[in-house]
């Protein structure tokens, strides 16, 4: 059997580990990277020669790769900006490739709808590279949860603190924006860059190994501590899905310290616990259960997934436009919520470091957010300062975002 024909559009930050991880499928003869798209090929002329001595085609334009990619690229890799995700993903897939796009995957639940209809209008597929879906650790997790052994589940809640300094912001034009060029970006750690997590624990709570489930209703606050950006870096947010799940999500990129992202689940007969480094305890009548990722690396999963779907191996991607939707609307559902972005005040807020390593940190925000999750309240609900409460937005139905539209046509 062939390899499977993959093209990364870039070959700049992320595209770099696209790239690296479809090398990994190369070792195995799963798959081959057979171009790149170069649109600055004056500022990538190094790249561009190493990469034409290996023998890869070379596209100058994303327009170039559709023109004249067919019958030597099967699929396309978007590891590009959050507000390119849908134009070049419906583009491509209406010129019959198959598609694998970074995450999030697009700012609005109307796109992400628009998107499912091309998906079936063409007969393409659109796999989302949300890797923790593609974990060993997820996946047993979920299976897990399904077979009862944790009984019903009532609650979910993950925090998780990621410094940010001035050189993660200063990486693109759109890092820590709403708005770029009259797009919605939406970036901040809730959308982007800890994003995962919220992700997961809504796949966890599907009712079935495809599924996320939906929700219901959600309630969220969103602040920054940082005066060049426009986007949120401090966010809570609570959830409940269609089937009684409660959610709760912790982020920050102004912390003291830093701490990885750590997930609980509440069950009626048990309770389990995961780790950034995939190691999951799992507790439930009397007994305890422990894994992890079993040594595989679920970037590469990614792209071992999207090349078996192509190869017919796989009905479908396991991390979908579909199963997706649900975090989109979190998202989405975030903003309705909160209604605006909050500056924390400047006496809260103290910067440390010089240049691209300068960050910021909020005073008391790693005991703030460890209080809110350890009680499943928002910031506001245990009386931090500067905080202000929100009112739960409903979801139910819902199908358009429109930051633009008069507060009075929101769901209560």
């Amino acid at each position: 059997m062939q390899p499977v024909s993959f093209a990364v559009v870039g070959v700049r930050n992320f595209a770099w580990q696209h790239i690296r991880r479809i090398r990994e499928l190369e070792k195995t003869g799963e798959a081959r990277l057979a171009a790149v798209v170069i649109a600055d090929r004056e500022k990538n002329r190094e790249i561009e020669q190493v990469l034409r001595s290996e023998g890869l085609t070379i596209f100058e334009s994303f327009r170039q790769l559709l023109e004249e990619g067919r019958g030597l690229v099967d699929i396309i890799t978007l590891p590009t900006s959050i507000p390119s995700h849908y134009p070049l993903a419906a583009q491509a897939m209406r010129a019959g490739f198959n598609v694998v796009m970074e995450k999030p995957p697009v700012p609005t639940v109307q796109q992400a709808d628009n998107l499912r209809r091309i998906e079936k209008e063409t007969g393409q597929f659109c796999s989302v590279g949300f890797q923790f879906i593609h974990a060993r650790s997820i996946r047993r997790l979920k299976e897990v949860i399904l077979d009862g052994t944790l009984g019903s589940i009532t609650g979910m809640a993950c925090k998780g603190y990621w410094s940010r300094d001035v050189a993660y912001y200063n990486r693109n034009p759109w890092a820590g924006q709403n708005i770029l060029a009259g797009q919605l970006v939406l970036d901040g750690p809730m959308h982007n860059a800890l994003a995962h997590f919220l992700n997961n624990m809504l796949f966890l709570s599907g009712q079935d190994m495809d599924s996320s489930a939906s929700l219901a209703s959600v309630r969220a606050e969103l602040y920054r501590s940082r005066g060049f950006i426009t986007g949120d870096d401090t966010s809570c947010l609570e959830a409940v899905t269609d089937n009684g799940i409660a959610i709760h999500f912790y982020v920050t990129h102004s912390p003291k310290n830093d701490q990885e992202p750590y997930m609980e689940i509440q069950g009626s007969r048990g309770t389990a616990v995961w780790h950034f480094n995939e190691h999951v305890v799992v507790e439930a009548g009397g007994e305890t259960m422990e894994f992890d990722n079993e040594g595989i690396d679920p970037w590469v999963e990614v792209m071992r997934t999207a090349a078996r779907v192509h190869c017919g191996d796989l009905d479908k991607p396991y991390c979908t436009l579909e199963n997706t939707r649900s975090f989109v609307a979190a998202i989405n559902g975030a903003y309705q919520s909160a209604r605006q972005i909050l500056p924390i005040p400047d006496e809260y807020v103290r910067e440390r470091g010089q240049g691209d390593a300068a960050a910021v940190e909020v005073k008391d925000i790693d005991e703030q957010m460890d209080e809110a999750f350890a009680k499943r309240k928002l910031l506001s609900d245990i009386g931090v300062p500067w905080a202000v409460g929100s009112r739960v937005f409903n979801l139910e139905g819902y199908d358009t975002f429109d930051p633009f539209a008069p507060w009075e046509a929101d769901r209560l």
